[in-house]
């Protein structure tokens, strides 16, 4: 669990959203505010896989979620590229992803929102093992935003991201089924 702790502090620090000067001002509009820590966990570990084993699939998995989470709803905004976010996806993945817009990133209303907060992120991470070594992953997710620029609202991004280990270390997404809704709608 310690693996895992060390990866979500280290993720924190790499939001974008860390430069602030000691300047008793207000934050500009347009740039990222604070996001709450991952709360990753690891669920249901499906056939043979030791402990420290699962607890680094855990932390890899998180990693993986977590790039896709800050390229799809954090950042700067107005903006409007988000094909970044899908750079940990498989080609097809990445394909259908790009073709949903309005649920797998903020590319649908980016260039009209002042700014989003990350309010939640809550991963919990199924794996299935193999003979030792972890063969699969499902990475069920909640993430919370709170957007803001023609109007102010609140929504949440549910679903499950199918992972695959890559060959030489990390994990690519290569199905996912999320949808995207306002909350109190």
């Amino acid at each position: 669990m310690a693996v895992v702790t060390v990866a979500v502090l280290a993720l924190g620090g790499c939001s974008g959203g860390d430069d602030k000067s000691s300047s008793d001002g207000p934050e500009p509009s347009g740039h990222a505010t604070p996001e709450v820590p991952a709360d990753a966990r690891l669920g249901k570990v499906r056939g043979r896989l030791g402990p420290a084993k699962a607890d680094a699939v855990l932390a890899a998995v998180t990693t993986a979620v977590e790039a896709w989470v800050a390229g799809a709803y954090g950042g700067d905004y107005p903006r409007t590229d988000f094909a970044p976010a899908f750079a940990g996806f498989t080609a097809d993945a990445r394909r259908l992803a790009l073709r949903q817009p309005e649920v797998m990133s903020n590319a649908a209303v980016g260039a009209g929102l002042e700014t989003v907060e990350v309010t939640e992120r809550r991963i919990r991470v199924d794996v299935l093992g193999v003979d030792g070594r972890a063969a699969g992953a499902t990475a069920r997710v909640r993430i919370g935003l709170r957007l803001t620029g023609g109007g102010e609202r609140t929504e949440s991004v549910t679903g499950r991201l199918l992972l695959t280990p890559v060959k030489g270390g990390g994990w690519q997404v290569f199905g996912f089924d999320v949808s995207r809704g306002e909350e109190g709608a």
